[in-house]
């Protein structure tokens, strides 16, 4: 088994997603992130914490993500769920409710979420996939199901959110 698998299968347990956090919130960094970006041999992304609203508990749920640029002080996020048939939750939470915030650079933020579509979305997965391949991937296992979501995020009180 590849050390990325050992590191997926840890951040998915409760406790793994818990230290991921923890690590995120208080170094600026994950060590889950790394070690997938380390063993697949590609560049490590500096992640954020992306907290939503439950769409159906209203409780509200936080996760690790790795982001990147989205040009105007913006950034974006990728719903790949390793290619799995159905989005993640926190993208689902999104689309019910675009309001969200996230925890940048040791920072909160509170952040407006817009699924990007068409052209847009399109210059994103070019510019997103040339720096992490992997999502080409996911979206092969995904075909015949869905297309991966790319949200844009933008500060509400419109500060940039540039990297």
């Amino acid at each position: 088994m590849k050390l990325s698998q050992l590191a997926v299968r840890f951040a998915v347990t409760p406790f793994g997603a818990a230290f991921d956090r923890f690590c995120v919130r208080h170094l600026g960094e994950s060590p889950v992130s790394m070690i997938f970006a380390h063993s697949e041999g590609v560049d490590y992304n500096a992640p954020l914490l992306l907290t939503t609203r439950g769409r159906k508990s209203g409780e509200k749920r936080t996760v690790v993500l790795p982001y990147f640029s989205a040009g105007k002080g913006w950034i974006a996020i990728v719903g790949s769920r390793g290619g799995l048939p159905t989005d993640p939750h926190w993208a689902r939470n999104l689309k019910a409710d675009p309001a969200a915030t996230i925890f940048l650079r040791r920072r909160e933020v509170a952040v407006e979420a817009k699924l990007a579509e068409g052209s847009e979305r399109q210059m994103l997965w070019e510019s997103i996939t040339a720096r992490a391949p992997v999502y080409l991937t996911d979206q092969k296992r995904a075909d015949g199901h869905r297309e991966i979501p790319v949200f844009v995020l933008s500060a509400r009180d419109g500060s940039s959110l540039r990297l």
